[in-house]
């Protein structure tokens, strides 16, 4: 039975595989597909998932390695009316162990294997009409949840990203994300989308911070996404290369400052810049600001909401709390469905709600407007911490420590056993970190953080963003050690 047409993403790819069926459609270090290839791969995915006889809606696990197979396992899936969840096997085994065995599939797709293994078990997930993929979020702020995406709200944000960078046939888009994390389908989906070319980065490339400026540059590359932090590092450390092919940055996942995107600039002279923003929850991006080339140093917005999308602002803290913002709230129709049960807590299910199609999602993100009516995010609710009975905003520190010279990124936490807040920073010198609280001290105040340390570099997840449960680790096992010396 032909269940394409069920899946928006997969009719669109089968469109554009029937237009330019002789363009290249995937490109790796070893590997390149022509469009009417890829498409026969998805149809030969499809049958193995229909051979697989399992119901419509039935969760099933793709694990994605270094090769182009991937993403045909996932469109097949797709096409055969199966939920795919990426896996990215290049991850810690441990956290692969932890996503499948809460995602509890009916099936395993090994594309490098070229295998299809059904799992048995009474307690799979079969999941809900208009579910399109399962992704887990970062965990970059607590334990992992699985959240319910819609095929329908990935194509919606392709369709206006093609129309807002003027995409089509032959448009070069970098992969550079791991597949396990939701961010990857902006990749994935731009060029496929559109007749254009999607050229993955090797493990090695990612792994290496000198190697992935002059992979876009050898590769043409002319549209990136990245996290800012990820970026700067590339910078650090390929100093001397210019992408010149590069028409369109796209920075996610973390605050964008002015001072980094001039810095981006200098290796693409030919880039543009936008700032995107948007949860998971609601689906890869719901907001957007095109950076202009004059950008104050400083914090940029994250801008305006996506066609569709509608942003509320709700009051937040209690007396004494040193905040004008107030809790992010997007409402959205091409947002999630909800999370998976027993991954998420009931605040959280209290928190993202789906009725009648559209999705509406209370953040942890704290906002403002700007006086040209752009939002502005400027902390998470959990980063204003109480350290001996006042409220210190962690993220104030952060944006601190960004503007002084040689700090690549910064990443503030509060100890849970001592309470202290510690500032870490990436870039500088650990022997020169003393040299930082001066001019800390001038810009915070009395919100001058207790300790100020620096990393050759700061701990990443996979998708890039700071690692701020391993950076406490870190920090809690050097107060554990100290603590042992005293007595």
């Amino acid at each position: 039975m032909d269940r394409t047409a069920e899946c928006p993403v997969v009719d669109r790819v089968e469109r554009t595989a029937a237009q330019y069926p002789e363009h290249t459609a995937v490109v790796t270090a070893t590997e390149r597909f022509t469009y009417q290839e890829l498409w026969c791969q998805v149809r030969r995915w499809q049958e193995r998932c229909a051979a697989l006889m399992l119901p419509p809606g039935a969760l099933i696990a793709v694990l994605a390695g270094s090769g182009a197979s991937w993403p045909a396992a996932f469109l097949g899936a797709r096409a055969a009316g199966l939920v795919p969840l990426l896996v990215d096997v290049q991850q810690p085994a441990a956290r692969v162990d932890a996503v499948l065995a809460a995602a509890r599939p009916s099936a395993v797709l090994r594309p490098e294997s070229d295998e299809a293994e059904p799992i048995a078990g009474p307690d799979r997930r079969i999941l809900p009409a208009g579910a399109g993929y399962v992704v887990f979020s970062s965990g970059s702020q607590g334990t992992p949840k699985g959240i319910i995406g819609r095929a329908a709200g990935l194509l919606a944000f392709i369709d206006w990203e093609i129309n807002t960078l003027g995409l089509g046939p032959g448009s070069r888009v970098a992969m550079l994300t791991s597949p396990s994390f939701d961010v990857v389908y902006r990749d994935l989906l731009l060029p496929l989308c559109c007749g254009g070319e999607l050229h993955i980065a090797a493990p090695t490339v990612r792994a290496t911070p000198a190697a992935v400026l002059p992979w876009l540059a050898g590769s043409a590359v002319e549209v990136l996404h990245a996290v800012p932090s990820l970026s700067a590092r590339w910078l650090a450390a390929g100093p001397s290369t210019t992408v010149d092919s590069l028409r369109c940055t796209l920075f996610a996942g973390e605050p964008l400052y002015g001072r980094h995107v001039q810095r981006w600039r200098s290796a693409a002279p030919s880039t543009t810049v936008v700032n995107l923003y948007g949860p998971s929850e609601t689906t890869l991006a719901k907001f957007h600001y095109n950076v202009p080339a004059d950008c104050d140093p400083g914090l940029q917005p994250v801008g305006r909401p996506l066609p569709g999308a509608v942003l509320g602002l709700e009051p937040v803290g209690a007396a004494g709390t040193p905040t004008d913002a107030q809790q992010v709230v997007i409402t959205t129709p091409d947002g999630s469905l909800g999370y998976l049960p027993d991954t998420c807590s009931a605040d959280d299910r209290n928190r993202l709600r789906c009725t009648g199609g559209v999705t509406r999602f209370r953040t942890q993100d704290r906002g403002l407007l700007d006086g040209t009516a752009n939002l502005v995010i400027v902390g998470r609710l959990d980063s204003l911490v109480k350290r001996r009975g006042v409220f210190v905003d962690i993220a104030s520190i952060e944006a601190a420590a960004a503007g002084l010279p040689g700090v690549r990124s910064a990443c503030c936490v509060q100890l849970t056993t001592s309470g202290d807040v510690v500032l870490v920073v990436e870039g500088p010198d650990p022997a020169a970190a003393a040299a930082l609280r001066r001019p800390l001290r001038n810009a915070l105040g009395p919100d001058m953080p207790d300790r100020v340390l620096a990393l050759p570099a700061l701990p990443l997840l996979p998708g890039g963003k700071a690692d701020r449960r391993g950076i406490k680790e870190l920090l809690h096992l050097e107060e554990t050690a100290d603590d042992r010396q005293a007595s």
